[in-house]
Order: C-alpha cells, then sequence, then structure tokens
C-alpha cells in the first residue's frame, strides 16, 4: 500500500467539480473517499502548479490502480463520497515523485509501425512509460565537450557519463549514460513526453547516439557519485539476470540485517523509553529534515487494525447506548466504517433509528439533528482530527 507524505489539510467538501477542486489548491492533492457496501475505495489526485500530475487509487483490499484520473473521477459520481483537499510545497510533492513515480505516470504512449505484409516482415509494435518527475543528473569535471567518439574514453575499472542532447522536429530530447568500464550500468533519457529510467532510456539514448547532428558530452564519474545518483534514481540501473539475482540475495541479507536492528530495539525500548534520535542512529537514519522524519515515523504511531476495530465497536456501543434513551426511540442499529489516514481519523457508516409506536401510531417524531449532536459528541471524546460521513435514518 502506497503511504501519502501528510498534507497541510484545507477543507472537506461532498460536491463539486474537479476543475473547481483544483483552484482550491496550487500543489497538493485531493481524496476521494466513497464507501460502498463493505468496500472503503480511496482515489488521490496529485496537482502541481495548478495541473493533474498523478493518479493513485485503492480498494484497500486487493486493487491497486497508478496513473488512471479516469477510475478515480468514476469515484466522483458516487453520492456517499468525501472530498478532502490538502496543500503540498514543493519538497513534498517532489518527495512523493521520489518515493512512488509510479503514480505520476502520464500515460502509455504506443508506437506502431505498420508495414505491407511482405514475406518476413511483422507489425512492429513497442510501448514505453513515462514517468513525470524532475530530472537532476549531478555531473563531474568536463573531459571533452562535442565529442564524435566517446568510446575511446571508455576504460576497465573507471567510471565515465556521457550527456547526449539533439533537438529534433523542434523538440529537444536529453539522455545521460553511466559506464563502468565499458559496460553501460545506468540510463535516463528525457523529453516534453516525460522521463524514463532504465532500459527504456538507454534504447532511446543509443538512438540518439546514432545520430550525427546529436552533441555528445564527456564527464569525469566515480563508484561514489554513481551511488548517490542511483539512490535519487534507482530505476535508472541498466541490469542483466544474472546482477539481478545477486541484487535479490544482497536485499535480502540488508533486511534481515535490519528484522535484527528492529528487535534489538523493540527489546530495547521495553526496559526504557528511546528517544527518536536514538531510533533514527540506531536505523542508520540521517535526519535530512522535519518533515521527512515526521512522514517516517508517523506508521509507527498509527493505529493497528485491531486498534482501530476495537475503537469502532466501542464507539458503535456508545451511540447505541446514547440514542436508545431519547424519548421516542424503540431501537438502534449501527453499521461503521473507521479509517486512518495522514494522521487523521475517516467515519463512515449508517445510524438506524426505529421510533416507539403504540397500537400502529408512531408515539413522537425523532429529531435527526439532535442524533446527529449526540453522535458528534461521542466521536469527539475518543479522537481530535477526524472527518465523517454518518447517514441517519429515522424509521
Amino acid at each position: 500500500m502506497i503511504k501519502v507524505v501528510d498534507g497541510d489539510y484545507v477543507k472537506t467538501l461532498y460536491e463539486g467539480s474537479l476543475e473547481d477542486i483544483i483552484k482550491e489548491i496550487n500543489t497538493g492533492y485531493i481524496l476521494i473517499l466513497v464507501k460502498d457496501g463493505n468496500k472503503l475505495h480511496e482515489g488521490y489526485i496529485f496537482v502541481e502548479d495548478g495541473k493533474i500530475v498523478g493518479c493513485y487509487y485503492t480498494d484497500n483490499e486487493s486493487t491497486e490502480v497508478f496513473g488512471n484520473k479516469e477510475k478515480i473521477i468514476e469515484l466522483l459520481n458516487y453520492e456517499n463520497k468525501i472530498i478532502d483537499i490538502y496543500k503540498y510545497d514543493k519538497d513534498k510533492i517532489n518527495l512523493m515523485k521520489w518515493l512512488y513515480p509510479e503514480i505520476f505516470v502520464l500515460e502509455k504512449v504506443t508506437k506502431k509501425k505498420d508495414e505491407k505484409k511482405i514475406e518476413g516482415e511483422t507489425k512492429e509494435e513497442s510501448e514505453e512509460t513515462y514517468i513525470n518527475i524532475k530530472l537532476d543528473i549531478p555531473l563531474d569535471n568536463l573531459i571533452e565537450a562535442n565529442v564524435k567518439d566517446f568510446e575511446k574514453y571508455l576504460e576497465d575499472n573507471k567510471y565515465i557519463l556521457i550527456n547526449a542532447y539533439r533537438k529534433k522536429d523542434g523538440k529537444f530530447e536529453n539522455g545521460y549514460i553511466i559506464y563502468e568500464g565499458k559496460t553501460p550500468i545506468a540510463a535516463a533519457y528525457e523529453c516534453d513526453l516525460g522521463v524514463l529510467l532504465g532500459k527504456p532510456a538507454y534504447k532511446k539514448v543509443e538512438e540518439m547516439l546514432k545520430d550525427e547532428n546529436t552533441i555528445i558530452d564527456v564527464y569525469e564519474y566515480n563508484k561514489k557519485k554513481t551511488e548517490i545518483v542511483l539512490e535519487i534514481y534507482p530505476q535508472m540501473k541498466i541490469l542483466d539476470k544474472k546482477e539481478e539475482k545477486k541484487d535479490i540475495i544482497e536485499d535480502s541479507s540488508e533486511h534481515e540485517e535490519i528484522a535484527a536492528i528492529a528487535e534489538e530495539i523493540k527489546e530495547e525500548s521495553e526496559m526504557s523509553e528511546v528517544s527518536r534520535e536514538e531510533l533514527l542512529k540506531k536505523l542508520g537514519i540521517k535526519e535530512p529534515d522535519e518533515n521527512w522524519i515526521e512522514t517516517l515515523l508517523e506508521d509507527v504511531f498509527r493505529p493497528s487494525d485491531e486498534e482501530l476495530e476495537e475503537l469502532k465497536e466501542k464507539i458503535e456501543s456508545e451511540i447505541v447506548n446514547k440514542i436508545k434513551i431519547l424519548d421516542g426511540v424503540s431501537d438502534v442499529s449501527v453499521d461503521l466504517k473507521i479509517k486512518w489516514e495522514n494522521g487523521r481519523y475517516y467515519i463512515f457508516g449508517d445510524v438506524n433509528v426505529k421510533r416507539k409506536k403504540i397500537l400502529g401510531i408512531i408515539k413522537k417524531d425523532i429529531d435527526p439533528s439532535l442524533v446527529k449532536f449526540e453522535i458528534d459528541k461521542i466521536i469527539k471524546e475518543h479522537m481530535s482530527k477526524y472527518t465523517s460521513r454518518i447517514n441517519i435514518h429515522i424509521e
């Protein structure tokens, strides 16, 4: 499941066109929540400079959809929905792009070459997925600019980076390949459609290198700088199957090591309170800025599924007991669902109130606003930050 970086809460709406909602924020995200049967649907629309740049959908069970705006717009057609609006600054939207680039897929561009059906020829089809991120590759000392034969700089045990760029059909293209010796190990490519990373990018840059109008600059590089670039853009890696298998083994060892550290922290925390600084030091996490840390640590303090279920049952029980004693009420049934997201509770559900009858005649009318007042009072006793959409039915 995606963990969305917390934004600054702006407002909650229950209706509105997407265009009008986007105007509420210049940069941030829109969260649309819909309860349909037993499922809680969530749709996120990410906005930057007034434009939609990413989308994410989940039904909180088994389905996740990335980059599909139409899927989110479907949720806006439901009557029973909540629309929460959150603001981001530039750092937070860029952090989301770095954490989850798959959310910021612009579209799948499919190129088809239809050829005449001559013997031995087939219809070719290729698919490229561009992501909407800002590409910023750090460069080192320039060895030579506008070279024709960059391969002469490829030497064993040495790193170099080539930067290839050209203008074709009025559009600008820019590409990078990092070489270790004569082996290309990382690649990135950008154009007006967005950014490609890894093998798709390498193919694009290779194509550019065959064009005599492409300008090629060669830069010194080293292992440390390469590792930094691959930390920022891990998808830039160009790996064969053997290298992938090696990475999986290394990742597995790393996970075991982290698990051991986590167990050690857990044992220590049972004996004494561990400060945030000590916790970060134990996990080897550097403290880049406050917002980043709060995002990382929120998962530690968020309520578990068991705690949310226990809270739900407690609130349901209190609502039944409180509403049942109101004058004119014969019975109450409650069906709620509680979710936690970005430091806020979300409560959905239905409260059904049956009125008392004498000889088949209703004894007294019940004011729904009084029922709502009592429900809100109960919820506020258990939580401070929440958004609720509870339907009250008087029978």
